[in-house]
């Protein structure tokens, strides 16, 4: 892909923010785009993942594929609360932060809760659009501007992706046997 056709794909409301544009090319690249880490994105990284392995904990103290993908779709749905400044407690999960992993981990529950993720993924991203490039840099109540928690999500979601492609390989490798 040319540079050229590359820029175009993320024109944004027929402007370019390259700050903006960059967030939502990290966070929902266009088809065929490799991230810059050559690994998956959010969704990407659950393919195939049963609600066994996603359950599964690499130690006592140690967060399972399950309870991050909880945290991440929380995370989501707390910066898009924070840009469209809707009222707390509206996520249908609880506690916020690390929302409880169901007691039944069925396969129908691993399926729900990746729906959930998938859903506050896409909500993110959508206000993201939505967003007029000129409030990037209006100071949030948290004192940070709106931009600094787009680009900490982003910075989220690959430090997330990273702990699951690795738990996964950990899964894979003690259970091969």
């Amino acid at each position: 892909m040319n540079k050229e056709k590359t820029e175009n794909l993320f024109a944004v409301n027929g402007m370019m923010d390259l700050r903006k544009n960059e967030i939502l090319r990290l966070l929902d690249p266009p088809a065929g785009f490799r991230l810059w880490h050559g690994g998956p994105t959010v969704l990407g990284c659950l393919r195939g993942v049963k609600a066994r392995q996603a359950a599964w904990r690499p130690g006592n103290d140690r967060n399972s594929i399950w309870m991050l993908t909880l945290h991440m779709a929380y995370w989501k749905y707390a910066v898009r609360r924070r840009l469209l400044d809707l009222p707390q407690g509206i996520f249908p999960r609880k506690p916020s932060n690390f929302p409880a992993v169901p007691d039944f981990r069925s396969e129908d529950a691993w399926k729900k809760d990746r729906a959930l993720l998938k859903s506050e993924d896409r909500k993110l991203v959508e206000a993201i659009k939505d967003l007029d490039s000129e409030r990037l840099d209006d100071t949030l109540p948290s004192g940070n501007r709106t931009a600094d928690h787009l680009f900490g999500i982003v910075l989220h979601d690959a430090y997330h992706v990273a702990q699951i492609q690795l738990i996964k390989r950990l899964y894979m490798d003690l259970n091969e046997n």
